[in-house]
């Protein structure tokens, strides 16, 4: 009779409990966004120390001020976020006749002239980059998973969160961000 052994050493048992466990308390989904968007209201300050742009100018969330704002964090190693990326790129014109600026901002610790270089790789070309290596935007915001977007209102006095992937192109989701939009003012 052969006794199979199930776990060799205690750190293998928990390496597959978690990750057993994180499976089966998050599940990846691919939402449609527009089918029950789940907008969450942002109890939080916004930030107003700097990040950087492509360039390595300083970019701060006060040069928007006039116009509402998407902002969502993303990192090259997130899988979810690289799915939704290209809707994000799509997604430019349809925000630019609504006046909604939109921001992407990595917070990959990697160089930013390498998360560029993966953008463009992608034909990633239309948003606006901001690199938050040091976190120090996601902190302020209380980011705690990715890919997550912020819509913030023109004033900057209120704001919610997305957490999750969807198709920011599709023109039923410009029309639910216009919808919270109209909330937030």
């Amino acid at each position: 009779m052969i006794q199979h052994k199930i776990y060799t050493t205690r750190r293998s048992f928990l390496h597959q409990t978690a990750f057993l466990a994180f499976s089966l308390i998050t599940s990846f989904k691919y939402s449609p966004a527009y089918s029950g968007m789940d907008w969450q209201k942002a109890l939080i300050s916004l930030p107003e120390m700097p990040i950087h742009n492509e360039d390595g100018t300083e970019l701060h969330l006060k040069q928007f001020i006039g116009k509402p704002l998407l902002v969502n964090f993303w990192a090259t190693w997130c899988a979810p976020c690289i799915v939704e990326l290209p809707h994000f790129n799509n997604a430019v014109d349809y925000l630019k006749q609504n006046d909604v600026e939109l921001l992407l901002i990595s917070t990959d610790r990697r160089p930013s002239s390498d998360v560029s270089l993966f953008l463009d790789k992608m034909e990633i070309f239309e948003p606006q980059r901001g690199f938050d290596p040091q976190a120090v935007w996601a902190r302020q915001l209380k980011v705690s998973a990715l890919p997550v977007t912020f819509l913030i209102n023109a004033s900057q006095t209120n704001c919610v969160f997305y957490l999750g992937i969807a198709n920011w192109s599709k023109p039923e989701v410009i029309k639910a961000v216009k919808e919270q939009l109209a909330l937030l003012n």
